[in-house]
């Protein structure tokens, strides 16, 4: 049997930093439509400020409305204690995700805390997760580089993954926030996180259509078998200066399937699909 990639279609970076904001009534009915169509792990939304992020106001309702299949595997993000207590009360959101920065400017601007701080809230967050029921997911952004001045070390990053192992993190993804990354350095970046007997971080990488398919490349050469992506190639922090668009899946699948490997999404209705995620981009 060939190995499965594991796919997080990410809505909420698809969405968020779109010039208008997706209506709940288009949100609701694109994601019922991926969850229909079998795609069993989405990352749908925040709960966070709104005037931070707008787009992410209405994930609870977006939440509320979604018949969920008993199999699917939903993922919210927050970045404070009462972001949490609002996921805890939505229906549906079986894992936490949290943003930490290898990069301690970009934490302070994305978070409004500095990198020790956000440490000491992750393993907060994590403890209440868990005594709920949750998982937790930490992305690890400016994980390949930084356009914030900061320094750039891989034995920091790996010193960070296994503090946030150690803090309680279930699982963890490797961000290219600002697109620094190229092959060679996703191989180094990824070899020195590299933990006996621990999971290899999932990739959450911003690519051009150029590029996509040799940092992907490289990502699975390191080992990486999970992978946030979007459909239609949407997305990109708006919090960073350089983002570029998200993994685009219809390709990612196509790629993983030349190289002999299994996704855990569908495959049939990506064409249709990827074609809707940009005819609601577009409004």
């Amino acid at each position: 049997m060939p190995e499965t990639v594991r796919i997080t279609e990410t809505l909420r970076d698809a969405w968020q930093g779109l010039p208008r904001p997706v209506p709940t009534d288009a949100k609701v009915a694109f994601a019922q439509r991926l969850l229909d169509a079998g795609f069993r792990r989405l990352d749908v939304g925040s709960f966070v400020s709104p005037s931070r992020v707008p787009a992410m106001a209405d994930t609870a309702d977006v939440l509320a409305r979604l018949r969920v299949p008993a199999d699917a595997h939903l993922t919210a993000l927050v970045a404070s204690p009462s972001g949490m207590q609002r996921l805890l009360a939505a229906p549906h959101v079986g894992e936490v995700l949290y943003p930490f920065s290898l990069s301690e400017r970009f934490q302070k601007r994305n978070t409004e805390r500095g990198r020790e701080d956000a440490f000491a809230l992750l393993r907060d967050l994590a403890a209440g997760a868990h005594a709920a029921g949750r998982t937790v997911y930490a992305t690890i952004s400016m994980a390949f580089g930084n356009n914030e001045g900061d320094a750039f070390d891989t034995g920091e990053l790996r010193a960070w993954v296994e503090r946030l192992a150690e803090a309680g993190v279930d699982r963890m993804g490797l961000a290219d926030t600002t697109a620094q990354a190229t092959p060679a350095l996703i191989r180094d970046v990824f070899a020195a996180v590299a933990r006996d007997g621990a999971p290899v971080p999932a990739a959450h990488l911003h690519v051009t259509p150029e590029n996509q398919e040799a940092l992907v490349g490289a990502a699975l050469d390191a080992g990486c078998r999970a992978f946030d992506s979007a459909l239609g190639a949407l997305g990109g922090c708006q919090f960073a200066k350089g983002a570029t668009s998200n993994v685009s899946t219809l390709p990612l699948v196509a790629q993983l399937r030349a190289r002999g490997l299994a996704t855990d999404v569908p495959e049939a209705p990506l064409p249709a699909l990827d074609a809707a995620a940009r005819a609601l981009a577009r409004g």
